[in-house]
């Protein structure tokens, strides 16, 4: 098996890092290509203004100047092309991806870049690394179940981990994870005006079924996602 790992947090995340080591124990044939530096909250954006440059900073392992869109992009149709590559993994990221956190997040947009090809993509998150060789252990068990299951291919799955310890699993929809709009004016160093955007905490929403409430209650969260965003019933009317 030959599985594509990319992520925001760059080339050095212990999120990353570990899984790989988890899944060669397993036997899997890993490539690594992830951004040169953090990319959190890049979206699903292809840099389409300057060229890229890659390295590969040991076998199998490269890093990318661009998104982690990009990483998978370049992956699969130059470096990668001549493999067949059976899943793409994304993370796992330090930081939760629920709710509306999906369309910023450069860690589902790695997985989902992959889906748009038709390969299977999956992002997996965690709140932290503090418990992280148990979950990328628990996350590799778990991604060979789903693979026996036989689930319709292609698939994009986005795992979110609780803290602690883990109770079970459940499918789960997408809760409401908003921001309060905040921006803070500064200085720069060399004396221009900036501004920046966040630093408020999330006010989460979400339904019985939701992945917030599956996490909040120690359970892994797995959302199927689909690139598909029509409001169906407004199409209707």
């Amino acid at each position: 098996m030959n599985i594509l790992l990319v992520n925001d947090d760059g080339p050095y995340s212990e999120g990353l890092i570990k899984l790989k080591e988890k899944l060669e124990e397993k036997g899997v044939n890993v490539f690594v290509f992830v951004p040169h530096q953090e990319m959190s909250a890049s979206s699903h954006s292809l840099t389409l203004n300057k060229p890229l440059h890659v390295k590969e900073i040991k076998k199998n392992y490269f890093i990318v100047d661009g998104t982690p869109s990009d990483c998978t992009y370049l992956a699969l149709f130059y470096f990668l092309k001549d493999k067949k590559i059976d899943f793409v993994i994304s993370g796992i990221n330090k930081g939760y991806n629920m709710g509306e956190d999906v369309f910023y997040s450069g860690t589902v947009a790695g997985a989902m870049e992959a889906y748009f090809h038709k390969i299977s993509g999956i992002a997996v998150s965690v709140k932290d690394f503090s418990d992280i060789e148990k979950v990328a252990y628990h996350f590799v068990d778990l991604f060979f179940e789903l693979i026996e299951k036989k689930l319709p291919e292609p698939f994009l799955l986005n795992i979110n981990y609780p803290e602690g310890e883990v109770k079970g699993i459940k499918f789960t929809s997408l809760s409401s994870r908003l921001y309060p709009g905040n921006v803070v004016e500064c200085v720069d160093p060399r004396g221009v005006k900036s501004y920046w955007i966040g630093g408020v905490p999330a006010v989460w929403n979400g339904e019985k079924n939701s992945d917030v409430k599956a996490v909040n209650n120690g359970y892994v969260s797995i959302t199927p996602l689909k690139a598909d965003i029509t409001d169906r019933d407004f199409l209707k009317k």
